[in-house]
C-alpha cells in the first residue's frame, strides 16, 4: 500500500504522496500500524468490565451500592471517550487508506488534506484515546490495591468511584465498547494490509 513507510524503497519509486508523507506526517508508522495500534488500544478499554466484576469485596462493600460493573461511574466515561476518540481515528485512518486505495498517486490538491487528516485522526487516537483508556482503565484498577489506596487516592482529591449519573456510562458498556472498536480497527488493519 503507498501509505506504507520502507526506508528501503528507492525514492525514485516512491509517489509525490509518499515522499510529502515521509516528511510531514506527525507519527511515521503505516496506516496499517495505526490502525493496529488503536485496536489494541480499545481492546484495553474493554478489560473496564473484567476489572470492575473482580473487584475485592471490601472495596465492593466500601464504594458500591449495587454492582460495580453496572453502575455509572466516571472513571466509565472517561473510558468511553477515550473509546469515542479511538472510534474517530479508526474512521479517519480507515477513509484516508480507503482514498490511497483508489488513488494510489492521489492530485496535489489532496495530498495536504490527506496528511492533515492522517495527523487529526492519529492525534485522536494516540492522544485522547490513549488517555482516556488508561486514565479511566487505571482508576478503575485502583480498587485492587485495596481500601487504603483508594483512600490514599481519595485524600489526594481523586474519587476512582465517583458515580457520575448524566453520562450512562459502566464499565460493562465500556467494555463492550472497547471489544467492538477494538475488533474493527483491528479488521480494517487487515483489510488495508491486503490492499
Amino acid at each position: 500500500m503507498s501509505g506504507d513507510t520502507d526506508p528501503f524503497v528507492e525514492p525514485a519509486e516512491r509517489t509525490r504522496y509518499d515522499l510529502l508523507r515521509s516528511k510531514h506526517v506527525i507519527v511515521p508508522l503505516s496506516l496499517q500500524r495505526k490502525l493496529r495500534l488503536c485496536g489494541l488500544i480499545a481492546l484495553l478499554a474493554a478489560l473496564g468490565g473484567p476489572i470492575a466484576a473482580t473487584l475485592p469485596g471490601p472495596v465492593r462493600e466500601t464504594y458500591f451500592a449495587g454492582d460495580p460493573t453496572t453502575t455509572r461511574l466516571g472513571a466509565a466515561a472517561a473510558v468511553l471517550v477515550g473509546t469515542a476518540a479511538l472510534t474517530a481515528a479508526v474512521v479517519g485512518l480507515t477513509a484516508v487508506a480507503l482514498y490511497l486505495d483508489r488513488h494510489p498517486d492521489p492530485p496535489d490538491s489532496a495530498v495536504w488534506t490527506l496528511i492533515a487528516a492522517e495527523d487529526a485522526a492519529s492525534g485522536f487516537g494516540f492522544v485522547t484515546g490513549t488517555l482516556g483508556v488508561v486514565c479511566g482503565g487505571t482508576l478503575l484498577a485502583s480498587g485492587h490495591w485495596g481500601t487504603a489506596a483508594v483512600q490514599r487516592l481519595i485524600g489526594l482529591g481523586i474519587q476512582p468511584y465517583l458515580v457520575y449519573e448524566q453520562i450512562p456510562a459502566t464499565p460493562r458498556i465500556a467494555a463492550v465498547a472497547g471489544l467492538v472498536v477494538g475488533l474493527g480497527a483491528l479488521a480494517s488493519s487487515v483489510y488495508v494490509g491486503s490492499q
